[in-house]
């Protein structure tokens, strides 16, 4: 369950970790317990699932509960917190993480303290920029600041630092300062990379992106797009499911990621053992083919591609059928990651 989450497997992270809460429970183990209905929660606000979340850390409170510790009381505070945010609410937000902060700070937990502040930063830069909110925006700033000052007295290689350049880099650009995005943006990158972190952490990596993008030099950009488009093909094709592969897509996290990766057009798609494309062989594909292409890679089903070209869904099924063997791809999951990847054309 946590590798799943890791490196973003979506249909493991749910089920494995539903499985572990089971088990656990089964065992008596609350430890396992509260973790594993926690990961469950983490992984559904991925989908968009808030209700579904908010469930889970129900359960997890319930765990924590039966064996009261000073961490989980913590750690479920910044969980809340993250729920209340991806709802977009900002007081429930901020409520939760500003408690987190000072439950680390009254028991003298520096290391705690800046992930709080780090999280807290993340949140709400992210519901600032989106709702337009100047003092959430503010809040994210000072809080990445200040997180930022605890991790350079902190040993080892936490992923805090980087969470709060992550923050800067959404607050600059909200602000329109695109120079100080971009700069943030790095950073933040730069930061995961001196510390060898092989994690997807693309809570991180998707508004650092989204910074580069919009200030950084081509080369910068050019080299991001092409490891997200790597990443999404990865994630596409890993994922057996295909109600998840498709929910996942759907929801913000692959929404997001499907967004900063680029069209079809912009990753170059082509045959692997054809060679670059030129012009002419690109304006003689099928335009059907490519909307067909296009829309499995927004995790559309057969019936919505049909609406979407005007067919019905014996049609759709044929042309993806043809589609997924010229392209050689046994099925959807494996088409989804060559157009990613930029290897369909």
């Amino acid at each position: 369950h946590v590798y799943a989450r890791a490196k973003v497997v979506p249909d493991l992270m749910v089920s494995r970790g539903e499985e572990a809460y089971r088990t656990a429970r089964i065992l008596g183990d609350p430890t396992i317990e509260f973790l594993a209905a926690a990961g469950v929660a983490l992984a559904l606000l991925d989908f968009g699932d808030v209700a579904g979340a908010e469930r889970w850390l129900s359960n997890a409170a319930a765990a924590a509960a039966s064996a009261p510790a000073p961490i989980r009381a913590r750690q479920l505070e910044l969980w809340r917190g993250m729920a209340r945010a991806a709802a977009g609410d900002a007081e429930g937000l901020r409520r939760h993480l500003e408690e987190a902060v000072a439950m680390a700070t009254r028991q003298g937990q520096a290391a705690a303290r800046c992930e709080a502040l780090a999280r807290l930063a993340l949140e709400a830069a992210r519901l600032g920029a989106r709702s337009g909110d100047e003092e959430l925006l503010d809040l994210a700033e000072r809080s990445a600041r200040q997180a930022g000052e605890i991790a350079r007295l902190l040993p080892g290689h936490a992923p805090w630092p980087a969470q709060a350049q992550a923050a800067i880099s959404q607050v600059a650009l909200a602000r329109g300062d695109l120079e100080g995005a971009a700069m943030a943006g790095g950073a933040a990158m730069q930061i995961l990379q001196d510390a060898l972190h092989e994690d997807m952490n693309l809570e991180i990596l998707l508004p650092a992106s989204r910074g580069i993008f919009a200030g950084g030099p081509p080369e910068a950009q050019a080299a991001v797009r092409a490891w997200l488009q790597l990443q999404l093909g990865r994630i596409a094709q890993g994922t057996l499911d295909e109600d998840i592969r498709v929910r996942w897509l759907r929801g913000p996290v692959g929404r997001e990621l499907v967004e900063l990766a680029g069209s079809l057009e912009e990753a170059g798609m082509r045959d692997p053992e054809a060679g670059p494309a030129t012009n002419d062989q690109a304006t003689e594909q099928d335009p059907i083919d490519r909307q067909l292409l296009q829309l499995l890679t927004e995790g559309s089903t057969n019936a919505e591609m049909g609406a979407a070209l005007g067919m019905d869904g014996d049609t759709v099924a044929q042309r993806l059928a043809m589609l997924l063997s010229r392209l050689g791809a046994s099925n959807r999951a494996e088409a989804t990651s060559l157009a990613f990847r930029g290897l369909a054309r």
